[in-house]
């Protein structure tokens, strides 16, 4: 089998669109291994994908209970497997997960990497199917159909990330960034067993696949034993698009949704920020960590400490798309005192810039943030399937540098290049 280098990790392209990867760490006492089947982000999608993610898990063609799932793992010396979904800029991943003990740790002799990697091939791959095997188990589809609807309803409690969601939707309005990855009750009704069967095998042919085993085991030997459980057809897959960056408006658009709530939530968006993996990038970290983006930053220290208008206040990069978000917790009668402070400190950071002391804080967190990825195994993965769809592969030692070479012009430039683009506001 013939590898590559690819970022940190021993890499194999078995086909076209089908990449493995492999890093070893002896620091671990577990293996882990991440499977991503990565297709486009689309309305039509997103639901059945998600509700597929359930009925994954409740039952495969060998183990057609989650009983029978549970028993398997633990015959596995405990191993967890499991399904889920994620998505990554504008695209969907049906995500594979398992993780158990290093053979170092285990009774001589008993080598479980074949049958873990064999077993949550064979939940993301082999399903449990109705008798006639044209479609899936209508009861089971039935019962997570349940479940996955009682997931989408209790978003509604759960504030601020219901917030974040409606927010989205406005921010990026006819973009797959307004799609939630986990689906829309309405569209459930129209998902069969069949259908759902068929969507599968689409999946399963379309998908862009990047598959990782990491920890303590040696490269060679967790390729060969990916390639030899994760069986794919031969197909021509979709290929990997850059997502949409959000565009700049010519003002600042706002909107309100009305609830009878204790807290209100405040959401921003301001357009012009650098997309992950450009020249420009650290430089925007940077002004994300000066503004919002740590717990010393601008807006916790003027915002939250100084002038108490919120309870909690911060900014992330959305990296994919080119944007800066803003979030903050207020009592509804300091919401508008916040959101206009909030624009306000931007335009003092753009106007007078920041102290010495607040670019050497950023430098330094955001510089203790990439170095604690080089402790998670989970995070350097994540961050590889990001990277790809973004299209490009950077070491996280190469990211680090290049933040230590960050200068406060760049820095000031990234501020200024930020244009206000929309506000949200979920209160009474």
């Amino acid at each position: 089998m013939r590898t590559t280098r690819y970022r940190e990790f021993e890499s194999v392209l078995v086909q076209p669109g089908v990449r493995l990867f492999a890093l070893e760490s002896r620091k671990y006492k577990t293996v882990r291994s991440d499977v991503f089947l990565l297709e486009p982000l689309t309305q039509n999608n997103a639901t059945a994908n998600a509700l597929l993610s359930y009925v994954l898990r409740a039952g495969t063609e060998h183990h057609p209970t989650r009983r029978d799932l549970a028993r398997a793992g633990e015959e596995l010396f405990g191993a967890s497997v499991s399904v889920g979904i994620t998505r990554f800029g504008d695209f969907h991943a049906l995500a594979g997960h398992a993780e158990f003990p290093s053979d170092r740790f285990l009774p001589k002799g008993a080598h479980e990497l074949q049958r873990v990697l064999e077993l949550l091939a064979e939940m993301l791959t082999r399903p449990a199917l109705a008798p006639d095997g044209t479609s899936l188990r209508d009861e089971t589809l039935t019962q997570e159909k349940f479940q996955l609807e009682q997931d989408l309803r209790g978003i509604a409690d759960e504030k601020p990330q219901f917030a974040m969601l409606e927010a989205q939707k406005r921010i990026y309005a006819g973009s797959p960034g307004a799609i939630y990855e986990g689906g829309r009750i309405e569209d459930l009704g129209a998902v069969t067993a069949r259908s759902l069967l068929e969507r599968h095998r689409a999946l399963l042919s379309n998908a862009q696949v990047m598959a990782f085993i990491t920890g303590p085991v040696t490269p060679t030997r967790a390729l060969a034993a990916m390639a030899s459980a994760l069986k794919l057809p031969r197909a021509r897959r979709l290929p990997l698009m850059r997502s949409q960056r959000l565009p700049d408006r010519a003002r600042l658009a706002r909107d309100k949704l009305s609830q009878a709530v204790e807290q209100a939530h405040l959401v921003l968006a301001w357009s012009g920020a650098p997309a992950y993996g450009s020249r420009d990038y650290p430089a925007a970290q940077m002004a994300d960590a000066i503004f919002g983006g740590l717990s010393v930053s601008r807006l916790f220290k003027v915002v939250r400490e100084e002038h108490g208008l919120a309870y909690a206040v911060s900014t992330h990069l959305a990296g994919s798309r080119g944007a800066l978000i803003g979030y903050a917790a207020v009592a509804p009668d300091k919401l508008e005192s916040a959101a206009r402070l909030i624009h306000r400190e931007l335009s003092r950071l753009v106007r007078h810039g920041f102290s010495s002391d607040e670019f050497d804080a950023a430098r330094h967190s955001l510089i203790e943030a990439k170095r604690s990825q080089l402790d998670s195994l989970g995070v350097r993965v994540v961050d590889t399937v990001f990277q790809t769809v973004m299209g490009f592969a950077r070491k996280p030692e190469t990211e680090i540098r290049a933040i230590e070479r960050v200068r406060p012009e760049q820095v000031r430039a990234a501020l200024k290049s930020l244009k206000p683009h929309t506000e949200f506001r979920l209160a009474p």
